[in-house]
């Protein structure tokens, strides 16, 4: 087939050179190539048997050396090894002249405890009875975590001499441990003890990093190993934690209780084959094996070295051949390859009509070329049917290449939309994390407080009219503790682990008032406040405590920013968002606007994304990284937002928006004194007995009957002492509402099955009253928030009082 518009090529060859005269006869080529073959053999045959003998020398003499190499580094590991065990048995020795451990005290604990402190190779000291029981232990839970004598604790009970034991690991220790024995002289009542240390494995694993590191004789390439008497490895360098506590493999194990040391080639437990020089337990004196591995081609370094020099002389040798050919090779093979050269040249230039000189068809080159003129003349051919093609295909990527863009676009978006989809979750997730956080904390810290003011109150009743300074000085520490309890419910609020109590705010006014404390203490003299409140701002759906601490941490914020001083200006404003908002905006409809604005250093775009996350600060270990946090997640608790604007060096503005309330709330009123009490037979449960004591103190205080329980199985079986006559019945319950087994929810359903029918009231140290788990548990009469006083106790059980006779009067 011929293509359009394309003359076609002529039929005789047009040659680009001359092949000058035929000279020679047929197959004259092909002897000299066999000339030049055997030339080349016979230059290099010196260099290479030279090379050879070189190698086959060096490899011998290397290998010879490898074993005592390897050998030597094993006994120096178990040399080391060896302090080990003798520095354990040193600790031992000394520890059993103590009186208390050679009379099995179990004071002998406070002997033990020191030495572990100063010593963080082992895990644990301890002193076994003949029994197998621990009879003190640097760890106070060590009795407990070897409750069915585990295996090593067996073992030191076999133990005639100072001994090692085996691979051991207990519940309460992060890694495992190797222990190592001493019995102890027997007491004057025939007991006999155990002194117990268990050398730490992961100290022993970072001991064998630092011994390479620090011992220029040991190689930084060698694999080092100790194992028990059962071949389970204690310590391995490298790759520690892949194999501690896994048995050699079959081959290895049997080197175990080997007459002498001695060096083999064996599959390792990784896999890979080495060889290894061992130390058996036989000849360790450390009761334990110890081994030094080593990948045999890394040792080779000098035979491969060897081998490079022997390359290096038969490349010189080849070029040295190399030149003697070229000069034969310029007057039979130059020739003819540059005419093949100069018409494959025109080829890749696309002119598939030129053709090659054809000196001598009986030549190779001859023959090349014919060969070479055929390709030609196809290729000219299918160059026209590639180039219709190439031009259907170019339209066909064309419009391909449209639909992919237009899907690329589509991608990029749907790729930014998840982005802001993934940041908003990661956001929620770190509240999520904070907020339980914070819970644990609220109850744990409100305990504390509740403590601390119960007591306050009760010395407050005892003193006299004429101690005036110490009744000033406990209502100080009275109102500290209420502030404190506010500094949970504001945490808890942050986290939304708390309910904000939220009414219609006068916000102006609240700055107003706010204004004047930041003005005379808070911010100090070089930082001038300006307010810009807005006369006709509507009034805000906002708690106002919360509100007020999130302006002042703003402000804390802003005179930090400002070290030189500076101006921080409070505005108030209404807004009104339309819909089709950003995704952190809130839902299109009215808002109160509050932007705290300073002149100080700003942010980078990079600290400004993350202002808001939990626990992330720039003022160094001062900065707790909450402050802008709580502001955040009291806004959105409210159903508004945060807006963060900052320049570097430019100063950094804080917008609030919040929700528009329909008028002004009024603050919420503390109820009337209560009437006088009946003497209640109250049933007091908690677990925290210095929460249980303050508080009994206080029911006694208010004339009420105290039985006190620990925990809800206790208070249980006080209910349930219906046979004893000497025992009042309780007529009201006052349980925790946290305590371990049982919660005070699941004390109150099951009091109610036993069929208690009095009321209950619930204290807890969470912020929101819980509700309960299951189906089956009651819901309290009252609920008690710590920490609480005396009055909000009183209140609570005159409450209670009224509605038990409310109730007697309807029947």
């Amino acid at each position: 087939m011929q293509p359009v518009g394309q003359q076609p090529a002529p039929t005789s060859n047009a040659p680009l050179e001359s092949g000058g005269t035929r000279t020679g006869r047929p197959g004259r080529g092909m002897r000299l190539t066999t000339r030049l073959m055997l030339l080349v053999l016979v230059c290099l045959l010196p260099t290479v048997t030279l090379g050879i003998f070189v190698q086959i020398d060096e490899r011998a003499e290397r290998k010879a050396q490898l074993s005592d190499l390897v050998l030597r580094q094993a006994e120096l590991l178990n040399g080391d090894i060896l302090s080990i065990a003798q520095g354990a048995r040193s600790l031992l020795v000394t520890a059993a002249e103590f009186d208390s451990v050679h009379q099995l005290d179990p004071r002998c604990a406070d002997r033990l405890r020191p030495i572990k402190r100063n010593l963080p190779s082992y895990a644990f000291l301890a002193l076994v009875d003949g029994d197998g029981a621990v009879v003190c232990a640097s760890r106070p839970d060590l009795g407990f975590l070897t409750a069915g004598h585990p295996a090593w604790v067996q073992d030191a009970l076999n133990a005639e001499g100072f001994s090692v034991g085996r691979y051991a690991t207990a519940p309460g220790l992060a890694s495992g441990f190797v222990p190592f024995f001493l019995p102890v002289q027997a007491t004057a009542d025939g007991r006999r003890g155990v002194l117990v240390a268990a050398l730490d494995l992961a100290w022993l694993a970072n001991h064998l990093v630092e011994l390479k590191t620090l011992d220029a004789r040991l190689q930084q390439d060698s694999v080092l190993s100790v194992a028990d008497r059962d071949g389970v490895i204690l310590a391995r360098n490298p790759r520690h934690a892949d194999f501690v506590g896994k048995r050699f493999p079959p081959a290895a194990l049997k080197l175990i209780d080997a007459p002498l040391p001695g060096v083999v080639r064996l599959a390792s437990v990784d896999g890979m084959n080495r060889l290894v020089g061992y130390v058996p337990i036989t000849h360790s004196g450390s009761g334990l094996m110890v081994a030094a591995g080593f990948f045999e081609p890394d040792l080779m370094g000098s035979i491969n070295r060897a081998t490079l020099i022997g390359a290096l002389l038969l490349a010189a040798a080849t070029l040295a051949a190399f030149v003697l050919t070229l000069l034969a090779g310029r007057r039979f093979i130059g020739r003819p390859t540059r005419q093949l050269v100069s018409a494959a040249r025109r080829w890749r230039e696309g002119d598939f009509r030129a053709r090659a000189a054809v000196s001598t068809e009986n030549s190779e080159f001859g023959q090349i070329a014919a060969a070479y003129n055929e390709m030609a003349a196809a290729l000219e051919t299918r160059e026209a049917e590639l180039r219709q093609h190439a031009q259907l295909l170019e339209a066909r990527v064309d419009e391909r290449t449209q639909k992919l863009s237009e899907t690329n676009n589509r991608l990029q978006v749907e790729i930014e939309e998840r982005k802001e989809t993934e940041a908003a979750l990661v956001q929620s997730q770190k509240l999520q994390t904070v907020g339980q956080l914070a819970g644990g904390i609220a109850h744990d810290f409100n305990n504390l407080l509740a403590t601390i003011l119960g007591n306050l109150e009760l010395l407050v009743r005892d003193l006299g009219p004429d101690q005036a300074r110490q009744r000033a000085m406990i209502e100080r520490a009275s109102g500290a503790v209420q502030r404190g309890a506010q500094l949970t419910g504001r945490l808890l609020a942050f986290t939304r682990r708390r309910r904000l109590t939220v009414r219609a705010t006068d916000i102006n006014k609240l700055i107003t008032d706010l204004g004047a404390l930041l003005a005379t203490s808070t911010l100090g003299q070089r930082i001038r406040i300006e307010t810009q409140l807005d006369a006709e701002l509507w009034p805000a759906m906002a708690e106002p405590s919360q509100v007020e601490a999130a302006i002042l941490n703003l402000a804390l914020n802003g005179r930090d920013a400002m070290p030189e001083g500076g101006v921080l200006t409070i505005a108030t404003a209404n807004e009104t968002l339309a819909p089709g908002g950003g995704p952190d905006d809130p839902p299109a409809g009215c808002y109160v606007r509050i932007t705290v604005s300073d002149t100080g250093e700003g942010m980078t775009e990079a600290v400004a994304r993350r202002a808001f996350d939990p626990f992330f600060t720039t003022k160094g270990p001062s900065g707790s990284g909450l402050g802008l946090s709580q502001v955040y997640g009291m806004t959105r608790e409210s159903g508004g937002t945060v807006r963060i604007e900052s320049v570097p060096s430019g100063g950094t503005s804080v917008t609030l928006l919040l929700p528009r309330a329909t008028a002004v709330g009024a603050a919420p009123r503390r109820d009337a004194a209560y009437p006088a009490l009946r003497r209640w037979h109250v049933l007091l449960v908690d677990d925290d007995e210095d929460v249980r004591e303050v508080t009994a103190e206080m029911l006694k205080d208010l004339g009420c009957h105290v039985q006190q329980a620990e925990d809800g199985n206790e208070a249980l079986a006080l209910l349930q002492r219906d046979g004893d006559t000497r025992a009042v019945p309780p007529d009201l319950l006052l349980i925790d509402y946290a305590m371990p087994g049982m919660t005070g929810l699941a004390v109150v359903a099951a009091a109610r099955s036993r069929g208690f029918a009095g009321p209950v009231v619930l204290a807890t140290g969470y912020a929101e009253p819980a509700e309960p788990d299951h189906p089956g548990e009651a819901v309290p009469d009252a609920i008690l928030q710590k920490p609480f006083t005396m009055e909000e106790l009183g209140r609570v059980l005159s409450r209670i009082q009224a509605q038990t006779d409310s109730l007697q009067h309807a029947k």
